[in-house]
């Protein structure tokens, strides 16, 4: 259901490229967007390394094929394969297709361990479970067909497109490569009450109506100079 994409495959919940203040990236679950019944799956596209070693027992020699595509991405690090690719447009910087979450999740770690160890054991963790006697008390349960008929929970079935990069037309950047001292440069943030007045120094003043939160002060090590921050702030 996943090979046809035109990218690696092996969708399933995983890291991906966002983080919060503290640097950790965040984890949600994906899936095939007309298998899954969450909406909005076809928005994003998120691709790990463990979703494909899970069907290594099945399809050894089309996951072995990924892995090496996952290779060639730039996925494979110093303690194996990074967590995932995320190539959802709308996170990535301009002009890339793909950002590498390079962190490892122990768990996952483990499921691609196990993986291995069950195709090289001959399914060693289906017949240690189904030696279980709990689970052979309702094995039954494991052996039910899927229903003729179902409950449709969706009006239409979502599709997954080729992943489309949109241009960046009001994209603008400045580049500096000498700071002008003489020329002072300044930004004003200001509603009906708050007022805050900066420079290119970090010098200036925030202003509640009549009463000034913090007090404009001149840094001490830098040379005297004629101060300007705007005209609105001068009057301050």
């Amino acid at each position: 259901m996943q090979i046809n994409y035109g990218i690696p495959w092996g969708i399933s919940e995983a890291a991906f490229n966002l983080k919060d203040l503290n640097s950790n990236y965040q984890y949600k679950a994906f899936g095939v967007p007309w298998l899954g019944l969450k909406r909005g799956l076809a928005d994003e596209m998120v691709v790990s390394s463990y979703g494909t070693i899970l069907a290594i027992t099945d399809y050894p020699k089309e996951v072995l094929q990924n892995l090496k595509r996952l290779e060639e991405e730039g996925m494979y690090g110093k303690y194996g394969f990074y967590e995932s690719i995320d190539y959802t447009p709308s996170r990535l910087p301009v002009g890339k297709k793909k950002a590498v979450v390079e962190t490892y999740m122990a768990h996952h770690q483990a499921l691609i361990l196990l993986s291995i160890n069950n195709l090289i054991n001959d399914n060693i963790l289906q017949t240690r479970f189904m030696k279980n006697p709990e689970i052979q008390a309702i094995d039954i349960l494991l052996q039910e067909r899927m229903p003729r008929d179902m409950l449709i929970t969706k009006e239409k079935k979502e599709k997954t497109k080729k992943i489309k990069y949109s241009g960046f037309d009001n994209y603008i950047e400045n580049s500096y490569t000498k700071i002008d001292n003489h020329l002072r440069k300044a930004t004003v943030i200001t509603n009906e009450n708050y007022r805050i007045c900066i420079n290119d120094k970090g010098e200036g003043f925030s202003k509640y109506k009549d009463i000034l939160v913090n007090k404009y002060k001149e840094t001490k090590d830098i040379p005297q100079r004629n101060i300007f921050l705007c005209k609105k702030c001068k009057e301050q």
